[in-house]
């Protein structure tokens, strides 16, 4: 059984016909849109794919922003304790008020305190300061113990203690009224520091 095509037919011809132009039409279909669809899916895919990925950063930044929030909020009170620490400039009626308020506490008494020239450093300034006291050797003990607490850095150099010059009539007036003698005379160099902006 051979199958025979007959060309002259018109419903043959109708049916090639049919066949050609729904062929070219799935042609150009599969050309003309198929294709460029499916190469725009694909472009916003990737897109879409990248954004997810900065959306993921994005989102991790978010959640990070309150620890760095709380990190800056700890570091500019850290920075505050340092500017106290070391000022830009030195605060001389602050650090003889602080003296005073030692010298009361301790039981001693300051005979002398001169601010004597700075000296620049390549970060910071030490300030220099001539100070003398008087007291009983436990009290000129519990002062400098008080300058080790304060709350900025210090120094002390060149120290001498010595016998009070008047020690007799420092008993005297003691033992008339009762008081805690002032026995032993020191002199130092006190050196707090500031920094250099």
């Amino acid at each position: 059984m051979a199958l025979r095509i007959d060309l002259k037919d018109k419903l043959t011809q109708w049916f090639v016909f049919c066949v050609l132009i729904s062929g070219l039409a799935m042609y150009g279909h599969y050309t003309y849109i198929y294709q460029p669809k499916q190469e725009l899916i694909t472009q916003l895919s990737q897109e879409e794919e990248k954004l997810s990925r900065d959306l993921t950063v994005v989102k991790t930044q978010v959640q990070r922003l309150t620890q760095i929030r709380q990190e800056l909020k700890l570091a500019e009170s850290e920075f505050a304790k340092l500017q106290e620490m070391f000022p830009d400039q030195e605060r001389i009626p602050s650090r003889l008020q602080d003296l005073l308020t030692v010298t009361r506490r301790s039981g001693t008494v300051t005979t002398k305190f001169v601010p004597q020239p700075s000296v620049q450093q390549q970060y910071f300034a030490e300030n220099n300061y001539k100070i003398s006291i008087t007291g009983n050797y436990h009290s000129i003990g519990e002062m400098f113990a008080e300058f080790a607490n304060f709350k900025y850095p210090t120094s002390i150099q060149k120290m001498t203690i010595v016998v009070s010059p008047n020690l007799k009539t420092e008993l005297e007036f003691a033992d008339k009224h009762g008081t805690v003698p002032n026995t032993v005379a020191a002199e130092f160099d006190f050196t707090t520091y500031t920094s250099r902006k």
